[in-house]
């Protein structure tokens, strides 16, 4: 193994037992946190691999040998599982163990060889086993099954989108965007790890993989470790995550095929309009957007009204979810402070507006004002 290497899987081994042991174990850690806190494990295992003989020779940890080889068939169902309970937040059921049938498969085709003596196993692995059928058998499932969680893991996210748009859930839209890099750059990392497997003369892709593994991979997890709540969808629940339709979408749409939008809904329009009157006041007065953990259930309760009204008025009235409609007062806060505070960094007028993180705040920025903070700060200048 090359130097480079053994620093690459120094460092995998190193962040993938830290960040297992911060994401698997703590009160406040969410079953995302424990599934890719699990998934961290695993890959710190398969980067510990080479590391069980060096240099050829048996040492403490030799009867361990090959056991990280089949590691990667996991890491399809884990991604599946983390995309899903990242969104919604469930029990980690035990059905769900199902999804780790094949990467349990792939070590009894090969059992033979796990029950062998260190020695055999070590003889095996640097010269080539006697029988390469289960071997090969083995790296097709994992192959096969990685791309086909991925097709499954962007179908659900796509249709996790959907849902929360149409019942305008309480989720920062920005999490779709973790999600779709996360997606990404996992098809990227299994199309350079298949495309090695084929052509070993192009092993740096190989190399090139495990580098997008160790940064990305790891810093969603040291993302979700800061925030376990970090992907939720407050009020997308487990059921309705399952259904390819849902009934109040359904009969919503119906509605409006025959109706006004300004009918829709389960409030009569005189009762909304005046519900918006109020929620309007109420951000103007005690400026409740300025709170960046403020969440549409904090924001019903401050006015007075059920989560479900406020969604229905939001929606009815201002044709927005939950974080476009205070965000818009977000961005106007930061823009009167402009007009008046020359000298305050734009960063800090973002924090006091109520944005969490400075990649939000320039998205939202941008798309309301199409212009940059920095831009729209020259334009004022006379």
């Amino acid at each position: 193994m090359s130097i480079l290497m053994q620093y690459l899987h120094v460092i995998g081994v190193f962040q993938g037992f830290v960040l297992a042991g911060l994401l698997i174990w703590g009160p406040q850690n969410s079953t995302a946190s424990r599934i890719l806190g699990t998934w961290c494990l695993f890959l710190g295992l398969n980067f510990l691999g080479p590391f069980i003989y060096i240099n050829g020779e048996l040492n403490a940890f030799s009867a361990l040998i090959g056991l990280h080889l089949y590691l990667p068939a996991s890491y399809g169902a884990f991604i599946y599982l983390y995309c899903r309970h990242a969104v919604i937040d469930s029990p980690f059921l035990f059905k769900n163990l199902l999804h780790f049938s094949p990467f349990i498969l792939c070590y009894l085709l090969n059992i033979d060889f796990f029950l062998s003596s260190p020695e055999i196993k070590l003889a095996e692995i640097l010269h080539g086993p006697s029988n390469l059928t289960p071997i090969i058998a083995a790296q097709v499932i994992f192959t096969l099954l990685s791309f086909i969680y991925i097709g499954l893991s962007i179908t659900m996210v796509q249709r996790f989108q959907r849902k929360a748009n149409q019942t305008l859930s309480n989720f920062n839209p920005d999490m779709f965007t973790w999600l779709w890099k996360l997606l990404l750059l996992d098809l990227v990392i299994w199309l350079l790890k298949t495309t090695t497997g084929f052509y070993s003369e192009l092993y740096f892709l190989s190399i090139a993989g495990d580098i997008l593994i160790i940064v990305f991979i790891y810093s969603i997890a040291m993302a979700q470790w800061r925030n376990p709540s970090l992907f939720k969808i407050s009020q997308l629940s487990a059921r309705e995550s399952d259904q390819e339709t849902d009934a109040v979408t359904a009969r919503n749409t119906e509605h409006c095929e025959a109706r006004t939008n300004e009918q829709v809904g389960a409030l009569d329009p005189d009762i909304r309009k005046s519900l918006l009157t109020a929620v309007i006041e109420k951000m103007k007065t005690e400026q409740p957007y300025l709170d960046s953990q403020l969440t549409l259930t904090r924001l019903a309760e401050i006015v007075g009204i059920s989560t479900h009204h406020l969604s229905e008025v939001l929606n009815q009235h201002q044709g927005k979810n939950f974080y476009q409609f205070v965000n818009e007062y977000r961005i106007n806060f930061v823009c009167q402070r402009l007009k008046h505070e020359q000298e305050t960094k734009i960063i800090d007028l973002a924090m006091m507006a109520g944005f969490s993180s400075k990649s939000t705040f320039n998205a939202v920025f941008k798309q309301l004002m199409n212009k940059t903070p920095s831009q729209y700060r020259r334009s004022l200048v006379p």
